[in-house]
């Protein structure tokens, strides 16, 4: 153990180390490689333990957790840039220094976890054994309670490389998978500093650890298998509009650019159904990809008109996001009341004409969708003026449509970031979805990292929940997974697209454990976090009769 804290021998090495792990966590996430997510900790943990031989400050340990975290974040959140200046309409300067502060906060947790580790450790005089353990287990604890925007963690990376353990996200949830993966970090980490005193043990200590990721595998497996029984079949087309930025923004904001947008889509699924051999149960199409409102009390108005003839040629069932606006209500601000929502639109020739209500967007995207204390203090909006002004919906709700065939499908909406939400996933499984379909937007953040980790999140609320999932994007990705965790066909990024995907799927199929119970994983966390703070050789004395 001394050789490993005599890499320490000034704050440069401490530092250096702190920055290593910030390399190693960030190009191993998503969508890199996940080469190093069994490791990836293990530098910045060992600057700490040498921090804590030589007794510094918790100011010294903290910064080192913030070098970590703000190079990590910087990697793999750099999009916020584009965003801010795309979507927010920043001078490149101020968009820059937005990055710099989310970089700066949005994942201190992580030197808090540090910090509070330390902590328990002097007060608990710990042996060094146990604050290796410490380490790890306060990072899952800390990570899972910080309040974030975008949840990420690194159980998401084994569904990216399709590594059969992450069947597992049904049992425990890819933040239980995330929790597993430090841990075994930290029995590494045990691993090399007991590797020269204990070499025996520590070589059996790593062919048990194989041998159980061999065995999560495998099971893996066996569960990809199980839910890969189906019953029924849904047939539905994925159109991927590619409408830029500057077209959205002109169709919103005027009714001349809205039949062009309206005629991107339709045209494209007009010439990829002359292709398929039989019509599909339904379109989906993307969050707003109709710049205008389809609420009934504009259903006289021209585009609406025209969109109703297309379905009706067509004679099939569209779910398309659009915009909800009531023309009898206000908002705080004085402007009509608008949502953000799916609508659920059939041929007015058939039953199926009579489709459920639309779905209102619940989980609001911050700074896009409203301004945090807005209504009380409304001048803020006028300080951000791209801030959007969106009602919120009411949650989670199954949705069930009839077709012209008069087939009914179970559905469960979700718009954009609610896939990023596990209760949401979960609540429309409990709700009695079959399928769950995801519309979203990713255009205004680039090419960059986020279309794809926004994907990969996304499609793991399948696993999670064992509901197949279909996701049509604006830009891209838009995709599909089933129940067993396959991913079918994914979109190109940045052109238009269109797929009828065949979801094969289990009608009416059981919850699974993740689904019923959620994070439950996190009592036995804080169980093994107990066991660490118990202190050296406490027992129970039995008290002898004289």
């Amino acid at each position: 153990m001394t050789n490993k804290i005599e890499l320490f021998k000034s704050k440069n090495h401490f530092f250096l180390a702190a920055l290593v792990s910030g390399i190693l966590v960030g190009t191993s996430y998503i969508p890199f490689p996940a080469w190093a997510i069994l490791f990836c900790y293990i530098p910045l943990w060992l600057a700490v333990v040498a921090a804590e031989k030589q007794n510094l400050s918790f100011k010294f340990i903290f910064a080192l957790g913030w070098v970590t975290q703000f190079i990590l974040t910087l990697i793999g959140f750099h999009w916020l840039y584009y965003t801010a200046t795309e979507f927010g309409q920043l001078h490149p300067v101020i968009a820059g220094l937005a990055l710099f502060l989310y970089a700066s906060f949005m994942h201190v947790y992580i030197p808090f976890a540090l910090v509070f580790a330390v902590w328990l450790k002097r007060r608990q005089n710990l042996s060094q054994t146990k604050f290796i353990f410490l380490l790890g287990i306060t990072l899952a604890l800390f990570e899972r309670a910080w309040p974030s925007i975008f949840e990420w963690n690194l159980g998401y990376t084994l569904l990216w490389m399709k590594w059969p353990v992450f069947q597992w996200a049904d049992t425990v949830g890819f933040w239980g998978l995330s929790s597993i993966i430090l841990l075994i970090q930290s029995l590494i980490m045990f691993f090399i500093f007991q590797f020269k005193q204990q070499s025996k043990k520590t070589v059996f200590g790593i062919l048990i650890l194989t041998t159980a990721l061999f065995v999560f595998h495998f099971a893996g497996k066996i569960k990809e298998s199980t839910w890969s029984k189906t019953n029924d079949q849904f047939k539905v087309t994925v159109t991927q509009g590619n409408i830029s930025n500057e077209e959205k923004l002109s169709a919103e904001k005027g009714a001349a650019f809205q039949p062009y947008v309206f005629k991107v889509y339709a045209d494209l699924v007009s010439q990829h159904l002359t292709s398929q051999a039989s019509q599909p149960d339904a379109i989906l199409w993307p969050e707003t990809a109709m710049p205008f409102a389809l609420d009934k009390t504009f259903s006289m108005y021209s585009n609406q008109l025209a969109l109703q003839n297309q379905i009706n040629q067509w004679n099939m069932v569209l779910l398309t996001g659009g915009y909800s606006q009531d023309l009898k209500k206000r908002d705080h601000l004085g402007n009509f009341k608008t949502q953000n929502s799916i609508f659920f639109m059939g041929p007015t020739n058939s039953l199926s004409n009579q489709q459920p209500d639309p779905y209102f967007k619940s989980d609001l995207l911050v700074f896009g969708e409203y301004m945090p204390l807005g209504e009380t203090f409304p001048f803020l909006y006028k300080l951000l003026p791209f801030v959007g002004v969106y009602e919120k919906g009411p949650g989670p709700v199954l949705k069930t449509i009839l077709t012209p065939e008069n087939k009914k499908f179970n559905l469960g909406p979700q718009i954009c970031y609610e896939s990023l939400n596990t209760s949401f996933s979960r609540g429309l499984a409990l709700a009695g979805a079959d399928i769950i379909f995801n519309a979203t937007n990713d255009s205004w953040y680039g090419a960059g990292t986020e279309p794809y980790q926004h994907m990969m999140m996304t499609l793991g609320r399948a696993v999670e929940v064992r509901r197949p999932l279909v996701r049509a994007t604006n830009t891209g990705f838009s995709t599909a997974i089933l129940a067993n965790g396959f991913q079918l066909a994914q979109s190109p990024m940045d052109k238009p697209w269109v797929h009828t995907f065949e979801i094969h799927y289990q009608k009416n199929a059981e919850n699974s454990f993740y689904t019923k119970y959620g994070h439950f994983d996190y009592l036995i966390w804080i169980f093994i976090l107990l066991l660490i703070l118990i202190p050296k050789g406490t027992h129970h004395v039995r008290h002898q009769k004289p």
